[in-house]
């Protein structure tokens, strides 16, 4: 692979990790994520993409996007499975790339909940494994482990709040060698205001330790978007977002979710 191309890759590579870290952790749980309970499963479809104008001379604004296949099951009320299987590409007028990224599997498991189901707590962890190709800017090329925990509560009956640590082993493209990587700490703050029983309004900011520039202590990125429950067994969200210090201007995505 040559050396511009392998620029390209790493650009592109790290506005797909940025992107696809771009949902909301938790401000869809008390809409759409409920635990879905033992035995019980759900399946979504989300997609969406995001644009970065890379300061590499010659380089062409670079595009990315992604539609990724998702479950969940519960093998109990307190604990549930997730997977999900992206299909991934970009594009920067130059190289135009697509095909499977990096899939993963993980375990949420709801570790307190307060008897009116308004505070809880919930320790998370997933592994993301290398199916994507690295040399088209498809996948990481490593093997990575996220842990992390998030924290909510409920106030008014209509605001809820979270908050989500995260460590991501592999996290980040390294900032010294874009063939190497670094581990990733990020955290957010997230809010739901419900408008009434089916429709809400979700914001999330989050901060990260790997900013573009090495001279800068964090990275930011914030989205604001709406979450609606079609009915009891369908929901809907989608959201807008910019960044500031990473490898991404805007972004959206959205994200169909059905329970059974």
């Amino acid at each position: 692979m040559s050396v511009r191309k392998g620029l390209l890759a790493a650009v592109a590579l790290g506005a797909m990790v940025a992107c696809a870290s771009a949902e909301p952790m938790r401000t869809v749980f008390t809409m759409e994520n409920k635990f879905p309970g033992a035995l019980r499963a759900e399946v979504s479809l989300g997609g969406g993409g995001s644009s970065y104008d890379p300061e590499i001379r010659g380089a062409e604004k670079i595009k990315f996007y992604d539609v990724t296949a998702g479950v969940r099951f519960g093998l109990t009320d307190r604990v549930a499975l997730v997977g999900g299987v992206p299909f991934v590409g970009y594009s920067d007028n130059r190289l135009d790339e697509k095909g499977l990224g990096d899939v993963s599997l993980g375990a949420q498991f709801l570790f307190f909940e307060d008897i009116f189901e308004y505070a809880w707590i919930i320790p998370h962890a997933t592994a993301i494994f290398p199916t994507g190709d690295e040399d088209k800017g498809l996948g990481t090329g490593e093997t990575q482990g996220r842990f992390g925990l998030s924290v909510g509560t409920t106030t008014m009956d209509v605001l809820h709040w979270a908050a989500d640590v995260s460590y991501t082993m592999d996290g980040a493209v390294s900032d010294t060698n874009p063939s190497e990587r670094d581990d990733l700490t990020a955290g957010s703050l997230s809010l739901i205001w419900d408008l009434d029983e089916r429709a809400s309004v979700l914001g999330e900011v989050q901060f990260r330790d790997d900013p573009v520039d090495p001279a800068d202590d964090y990275a930011f990125r914030g989205h604001a978007g709406l979450a609606y429950k079609v009915n009891k067994h369908v929901s809907v969200m989608g959201y807008v977002g910019g960044a500031s210090r990473m490898n991404v201007d805007v972004y959206g995505a959205g994200r169909v979710v059905v329970s059974f």
